[in-house]
């Protein structure tokens, strides 16, 4: 699948202009560290930083860690809009979209036989996906995340299911 640039800005265009310029009210900075299942390439622990912009609108930043082919410490790092949707009673249901780089390991082939090393390379991603964000009281949260990832160049598809603890770390 071909990521067109155009339609990815004009995604982050429709949100940011969708949204008041600035909320009025603080939002909390918060900080998520999870654990998660999926495919093989998707990292399994890492931590998320989010940024209220507006409203409903957040920047996110994460760093996730895999044990990743030939033995190697895979990281990752990605930057994602996070669009808040209206609250479904407690929860809050979110979609997000965003780019980053992860580390893979790419078999080096001997002549005639097995491999025997692994060459390390940096892929650019992309991701798209939703949550779902529960209070268990005024400064912790119970987040599930569900993302689809993309290394661009590399034709690998990665789908991921997070679980974390989000708590508040200071106002905006």
């Amino acid at each position: 699948m071909r990521v067109d640039t155009s339609a990815v800005f004009g995604f982050v265009a429709l949100m940011v202009t969708t949204t008041p310029v600035w909320a009025q009210e603080a939002r909390d900075i918060e900080v998520t560290p999870y654990v998660a299942l999926g495919s093989a390439a998707a990292p399994p622990v890492g931590a998320m930083l989010t940024l209220p912009l507006t409203s409903n609108l957040s920047l996110e930043t994460e760093f996730g860690y895999r044990r990743g082919e030939g033995d190697m410490n895979a990281f990752s790092t990605s930057a994602s809009l996070l669009w808040l949707l209206p609250r479904a009673g407690q929860a809050s249901p979110y979609l997000g979209a965003g780019v980053g780089l992860a580390q893979y390991g790419r078999p080096v082939l001997s002549l005639n036989g097995p491999p025997i090393g692994t060459q390390r390379s940096v892929a650019m991603t992309v991701n798209a996906g939703g949550g779902l964000k529960m209070p268990l009281n005024e400064n912790l949260d119970l987040r599930t995340d569900a993302r689809w990832f993309k290394l661009m160049g590399q034709g690998s598809d990665e789908f991921r299911v997070a679980q974390g603890i989000s708590f508040d770390v200071g106002k905006r």
